[in-house]
């Protein structure tokens, strides 16, 4: 069965429009609800800080009684005559209001006299000032105490009709307030109607006195001194089945489906740009690697970003640099061996067919240079097969104690014959120390470095083989004189069929192998073959081991 992809690109695009999503409709949905259940309790909090002087007189009230109940009793028991049935009950559900009553006329007066200070500035006509003055005058006549919220009423409450002023701009009541000594009651405007939703708690909030609610309502607490005496309670003004509110929250219900829609509509642009964002490099990317698997290693991808993306663009394109030079020493590697192996063919080719034809006769002399090419194949595949398991890590070793000096010694005495038949003059100087090494692998570097020397050396030349240590290294140097090298020729030295005289090389029987074999080897060995210029004037070669094999 084959299941559908899902691309990246589309899988950001739907993750990042769903989280959007998901918070949105969460955040708004949280926000309307918090809305409908807290907003008329805000309303009515914001109500409550309007109750200061309230809260501050019934905190007095209480100092005085230390009971609700008695507070309200007594205050009561103030008023004289003899009291109706029913009067002490509607005293005492009045009695709050009448405290709030109490507390707006003396904020109002309280307001008003701190303007009367500068009455020019609040009122330029003499007339209305002089007016102001004097209802300023008979409201402080009349200025109620939360101590004496009743005062001015007698029993039965049917008596009290004169108690009441309903028009304070009538003229002649300060009159007979001053001639009788009795309070008037002032009817003060509640815009905001506090009076009927107001109610209050004792300590444990139990209910005393005024409107009782059902709902949430708002609590101010009482504080005598430092304790909690009482809490008065607001009834919140706003009713969510009532119109007023059903219209309030429809329009920010509105609002709220506005900002959902346009939220929505920008996560679903951010989220596609994003996508778009990393689309395209992706795409690119993938591109470069389909070019890669096709051989094409000269294809570079083009991303120019300053993230993990670019970083990556970075590397498939070193990558891609890499497996080129490769293929292209691949292709070298295959054009060399090929080369190398048709000139002892060919000439065993034409040795075998002159004999075939009667041209040549299989003579001693014949058949041992037809066996020198083949010796010579034999040595060529050989270092090709060495060379290739050396470059896979795959060249085996047989480790084991050895003086490499002794088989310095024992190389170069079998190499005199060949130093002086090149008319070299060899010089040998060095010291040994035990290596761990492996003594065939050790004996085919110095062969081949020996060969070297001889092969590249003119005649009367000098071959100069010493060695140097150290507590932690041993080395042993081999130094010839001109031919010298340049330094292009001695930075290609170790690479494969490369031969800096390759006139020479052929003319001696070199393959081009044996100093890119020794550095594999030596390096096999847990040793390093480098090359530089010698102070005999020709090349330098310097083989290091060092005493302790790293495991």
């Amino acid at each position: 069965m084959k299941i559908r992809r899902i691309p990246i690109a589309l899988r950001l695009f739907l993750t990042v429009l769903l989280t959007t999503f998901l918070i949105t409709t969460v955040s708004l949905g949280v926000l309307h609800v918090n809305m409908q259940r807290n907003f008329s309790k805000y309303v009515a909090d914001v109500e409550m800080q309007k109750l200061d002087l309230l809260t501050q007189n019934l905190a007095e009230v209480y100092a005085v009684y230390h009971d609700w109940g008695n507070a309200i009793q007594a205050q009561i028991l103030q008023i004289e005559g003899e009291a109706a049935p029913d009067d002490y009950d509607r005293l005492s559900r009045w009695w709050l209001r009448r405290q709030y009553d109490i507390a707006l006329q003396q904020r109002y007066f309280q307001e008003h006299t701190l303007a009367n200070v500068n009455p020019s500035v609040v009122e330029p006509d003499p007339a209305k000032r002089q007016a102001n003055a004097a209802e300023l005058r008979w409201l402080e006549l009349n200025l109620p105490s939360q101590f004496q919220p009743f005062e001015g009423l007698v029993f039965p409450l049917s008596a009290n009709q004169n108690a009441f002023r309903s028009d304070r701009k009538n003229e002649g009541h300060q009159n007979t307030t001053e001639s009788s000594g009795k309070k008037q009651f002032i009817s003060m405007p509640d815009r905001l109607g506090l009076s009927s939703r107001l109610s209050l708690y004792d300590a444990q909030r139990q209910f005393v006195v005024g409107e009782p609610a059902e709902t949430q309502i708002s609590f101010r607490p009482i504080m005598v001194g430092e304790k909690i005496v009482g809490y008065l309670g607001l009834k919140p003004v706003l009713d969510q089945e009532d119109a007023l509110s059903i219209n309030f929250f429809s329009k920010q219900t509105r609002y709220l489906l506005l900002a959902y829609a346009l939220s929505i509509l920008a996560s679903l642009i951010a989220a596609l740009l994003l996508a778009t964002y990393f689309k395209k490099p992706i795409q690119r990317l993938l591109n470069g690697t389909r070019e890669l698997t096709k051989g094409h290693y000269q294809h570079q991808v083009k991303v120019n970003r300053n993230d993990e993306l670019g970083d990556l663009s970075t590397e498939l394109n070193h990558l891609a640099v890499i497996l080129d030079q490769h293929e292209t020493s691949r292709r070298q590697w295959v054009a060399d061996t090929s080369h190398e192996l048709k000139t002892p063919l060919a000439v065993l080719q034409a040795q075998i067919e002159a004999m075939q034809d009667g041209i040549r006769k299989a003579t001693p002399e014949h058949l041992a240079a037809m066996m020198h090419q083949v010796n010579n194949l034999k040595k060529l595949t050989q270092d090709l097969s060495d060379l290739a398991q050396a470059e896979a890590m795959q060249l085996k070793c047989y480790f084991s104690s050895i003086d490499p000096w002794q088989v310095i010694e024992q190389e170069i005495e079998s190499f005199k014959p060949k130093f002086e038949q090149a008319q070299l003059d060899l010089i040998v100087s060095g010291e040994g120390t035990q290596l761990q090494l492996d003594i065939d692998r050790f004996k085919q570097i110095m062969l081949n470095l020996l060969s070297n020397s001889i092969r590249y050396t003119e005649a009367g030349g000098q071959v100069h083989i010493h060695t140097s240590q150290s507590a932690t290294e041993w080395t042993v140097y081999v130094d010839d004189s001109p031919f010298g090298l340049s330094d292009e020729q001695l930075a290609r030295l170790g690479e494969r069929f490369y031969r800096a005289d390759d006139s020479r090389t052929r003319a001696t029987g070199g393959t081009g192998l044996g100093l890119a074999l020794s550095v594999k080897i030596a390096k096999a060995l847990g040793g390093e073959l480098s090359f530089a210029h010698s102070p005999l004037g020709g090349l330098r070669c310097k083989l290091s081991f060092p005493k302790t094999i790293k495991s």
